[in-house]
C-alpha cells in the first residue's frame, strides 16, 4: 500500500481536476443551467452526417421566440471553436446553432452536391442548407432576427448563404475575411458587419501596403457599405470605422452597415476579449437584445461582460486530467505483473561525456533544428524536400501536410546526425543495438512478444486519456480546443486514417530517440531522474519552436507585421499554428522519454507517443478522403 499511495493520491487529483473542468465547461456553457445544449447529428439530402451543436435558453418558447444565430468556424477548425460566442450569446437570450463543416471534424465528407450548390452567390454552404432546413422549424425561434456568422472561411459560406436568403437573414456577420461573394451579386438585403483585427496574420499577408486598413477601402465593400454600383471606384469616399451607415435595399427596406477593427489577430479571434465583445456588440446592438448595461456606442464596448474564459480554463483542465490519468497508468503499468517483463536492465551510457565539446555542438543543434526548419519559409503540403509529390499519402487537409513534411525532413536530419555520432563516437563507445534502446531482452535476443506487449503497453496508456476524454464528450457534448489546439474521440470512419498517420508518425519519435542518446541523459529506473530528463528533452524538442511562436506573436500584435519568413505563400497560418504543435510534441516526447527510460527500451515510449501523435493528428483535421 505504501508503494501505491502516490499513484492512488495521484489518480485522486485527476479525478478532482477532471470534475472541476466538467463543472467549467458544462456550468458556463450552460449558463448553470439556463441553457440547454443539445448534440444534433442532421442529414442532407445525399445521406451525409452534419455534427451541429444547439445552444438554447430554457426561457425559449413558442410563445417566447428568441433570435437565432448560426455560427460557422474557420478552415481546419470544429464547431467547438465557436463556444465562446455561443456561450456569450446564449446567455444573454439568443439560440445559437455551431456545427462542423462538412468534412471536418465529425461531419462528413459531401457526397453529392445539395451542400455544394453555390446559388447566386457563388459559394457553397458545407452544410448551411440542411441546417437552414432544421432551424426553421423550430417554433421557438423568432424568425425576423436571423444571425449568420462567420470566422475565416466559415465567413465565404455563410456570406454566401446570407445573399441566397436575404428574405431570411436579418444579418451577417463577417469575421476575420473579407469575402462578399461574386462582385456581379448587388442586392445585400441583409444587415451587415465586417469585423477584421489589426494583426489579422491573413489579412496582412494579402494587404496593399503594411496595414490591414488596406482592406476596409476595397471597392466590393465600399459599394456593399454605400449601395452604390455606378460610381466609379476611385470615387467612392473611404469607409470610416465603426461608424453605422444606412442604405436602403432593393426591396425598399433600410438597412445597415458596420466596420470594426478590434486588437485581435486571425487565429485568435476565438480566444481574444477584444474581438469576443466586438461581435458581442455588433450582434447586440443590431438585434436589440443583450446589450450590456451601460453599454450606449461601440466606444463603451469594454463594459461589456464575458464569462468564456471559464469554458476554456475548462478545456485545459480537461487536458490536464486526460494527460494526468496517462501518466498515472503508464506508471501504474510498469508495476504490473503482466508487463514487468518490459522493464529491461538499464543500458550503458554511450552519449557524448557531458559539457565536452561534442555535447556542446550536440545540445545546440538539437535545439535549433527544430525551430530552423521550420522557419525555413518552405513547408510545403504537397511534396516533400520540395521535389518529392507525396500528395496522394495525405489523407487529411491544411496545416497537418505541412507539419508531417516538417517532421520528416527533421527526422532525416537527425538520422543523418546519429550516424555521424554513431561512427565518430558512439560506435567506439560501446553504441550497439542495446544501448540505443532496440532490445526487447536482457539477452539480446530478439521478442516478437516485447514488441507486441509494448504496443499494447501504449494502447492501454492512451486508451486510459481517450476514454476520459470519450466521457467527457458524452457530458459536455464537446470536443476539445484550447487556442488553435484542438482533439476529439475519433469518429468510426478515420480508421484508416489513424493507421496511416500511426506509419506517418514513427520516424519523427523514433529519430528523436536516436538523437537524444548522443546527449546521454540515461534514466536510473526512478522516477525522480526519469521525470527530470523530461523536463530537459521536452525543453530541447520544443524550446526552440516556442521560442518562434512568442517571437511571431509579439511581432505580429505589436507591430501588425508578419516575420518575413512566414509570407510565403500560407506559412502565416504555420506561424500560429505552432500551438498546436508545440503542445503535442511535448505531451507526446514526455511520454516516449519516461516510458522508455523507465524500460530502458525505446518500444513502450514508442508506442505510446505515436499512438497520442496519431490520435491529435487525426481525430479533428479536415478529410480530403477516408481511404485511399
Amino acid at each position: 500500500m505504501k508503494k501505491r499511495h502516490p499513484l492512488v493520491l495521484s489518480l485522486c487529483a485527476v479525478i478532482c481536476v477532471f470534475i472541476l473542468a466538467l463543472v467549467f465547461i458544462i456550468g458556463t456553457s450552460t449558463t448553470w443551467g439556463k441553457v440547454e445544449i443539445t448534440d444534433l447529428n442532421l442529414v442532407t439530402a445525399d445521406g451525409d452526417k452534419i455534427h451541429t451543436l444547439l445552444y438554447k435558453p430554457r426561457a425559449a418558447n413558442e410563445e417566447n421566440k428568441v433570435p437565432l444565430a448560426i455560427i460557422a468556424h474557420g478552415g481546419s477548425d470544429m464547431l467547438e471553436q465557436a463556444s465562446g460566442y455561443a456561450i456569450e450569446l446564449s446567455r444573454r437570450g439568443y439560440a445559437v446553432v455551431t456545427y462542423d463543416y462538412m468534412a471536418q471534424a465529425d461531419s462528413d465528407i459531401p457526397t453529392g452536391n445539395s451542400e455544394n450548390n453555390s446559388g447566386i452567390s457563388g459559394y457553397g454552404k458545407r452544410g448551411l442548407n440542411t441546417i437552414w432546413n432544421t432551424v426553421k422549424f423550430f417554433n421557438f425561434v423568432d424568425t425576423d432576427h436571423i444571425v449568420t456568422m462567420g470566422h475565416s472561411g466559415g465567413g465565404m459560406h455563410t456570406v454566401g448563404f446570407a445573399i441566397d436568403h436575404q428574405d431570411e437573414i436579418f444579418l451577417q456577420v463577417n469575421l476575420g475575411m473579407n469575402m462578399y461573394g461574386p462582385k456581379t451579386v448587388t442586392e445585400h438585403n441583409f444587415n451587415f458587419v465586417n469585423i477584421l483585427g489589426d494583426s489579422d496574420e491573413s489579412a496582412l499577408a494579402r494587404a496593399v501596403g503594411d496595414t490591414n486598413w488596406s482592406h476596409f477601402q476595397v471597392e466590393q465593400l465600399k459599394r456593399i457599405f454605400f449601395n452604390d454600383y455606378e460610381t466609379p471606384a476611385e470615387q467612392l469616399p473611404e469607409l470610416i470605422l465603426n461608424k453605422v451607415y444606412t442604405v436602403t435595399g432593393t426591396d425598399g427596406k433600410t438597412y445597415t452597415r458596420t466596420a470594426y477593427m478590434p486588437d485581435s489577430c486571425h487565429a485568435y479571434y476565438l480566444c481574444d476579449q477584444d474581438a469576443v465583445k466586438t461581435v458581442i456588440y455588433a450582434i447586440t446592438s443590431q438585434v436589440g437584445l443583450g446589450l450590456d448595461a451601460g453599454v450606449k456606442s461601440y466606444d463603451d464596448y469594454k463594459k461589456i461582460s464575458t464569462v468564456w474564459q471559464l469554458h476554456d480554463i475548462g478545456y485545459a483542465l480537461e487536458l490536464l486530467a486526460i494527460i494526468g490519468l496517462m501518466g498515472v497508468v503508464a506508471v501504474a503499468l510498469t508495476k504490473a505483473p503482466f508487463f514487468k517483463s518490459l522493464m529491461l536492465k538499464p543500458m550503458q551510457n554511450v552519449g557524448y561525456k557531458k559539457g565536452s565539446p561534442q555535447w556542446i555542438i550536440a545540445l545546440i543543434l538539437l535545439c535549433i533544428l527544430p525551430p530552423a526548419l521550420y522557419a525555413t519559409g518552405k513547408l510545403p503540403q504537397d511534396t516533400f524536400l520540395g521535389f518529392i509529390p507525396v500528395s496522394q499519402l495525405w489523407l487529411l487537409d491544411g496545416n497537418v501536410s505541412a507539419w508531417l513534411c516538417w517532421q520528416w525532413l527533421l527526422s532525416l536530419v537527425l538520422i543523418v546526425l546519429f550516424l555521424i555520432y554513431h561512427f565518430t563516437y558512439g560506435k567506439k563507445h560501446g553504441g550497439d543495438l542495446r544501448n540505443y534502446g532496440f532490445a526487447t531482452s536482457d539477452d539480446n535476443r530478439f521478442s516478437f512478444v516485447y514488441i507486441l506487449k509494448s504496443l499494447l503497453y501504449g494502447l492501454i496508456t492512451v486508451g486510459s486519456g481517450y476514454a476520459l476524454m470519450a466521457i467527457a464528450t458524452h457530458f459536455t457534448q464537446q470536443g476539445l480546443h484550447i487556442m488553435t489546439f484542438m482533439m476529439r474521440t475519433i469518429s468510426a470512419n478515420r480508421s484508416f486514417i489513424f493507421f496511416m498517420y500511426f506509419l506517418f508518425l514513427v520516424p519523427y519519435f523514433l529519430s528523436s530517440t536516436l538523437a537524444a542518446r548522443s546527449l546521454g541523459f540515461n534514466g536510473d529506473g526512478t522516477n525522480k531522474t526519469a521525470a527530470k530528463n523530461v523536463g530537459i528533452m521536452t525543453a530541447i524538442a520544443v524550446g526552440g519552436l516556442l521560442i518562434l511562436w512568442i517571437v511571431f506573436v509579439v511581432v505580429l500584435n505589436v507591430n501588425n507585421v508578419i516575420l518575413p519568413m512566414f509570407k510565403v505563400n500560407r506559412l502565416y497560418i504555420l506561424g500560429v499554428g505552432l500551438i498546436p504543435m508545440i503542445i503535442g510534441i511535448s505531451v507526446g516526447n514526455a511520454i516516449n522519454v519516461f516510458i522508455s527510460q523507465k524500460a530502458n527500451s525505446i518500444w513502450p515510449g514508442l508506442f505510446t507517443a505515436v499512438l497520442w501523435g496519431t490520435w491529435t493528428v487525426a481525430s479533428t483535421t479536415a478529410v480530403l478522403k477516408y481511404i485511399y
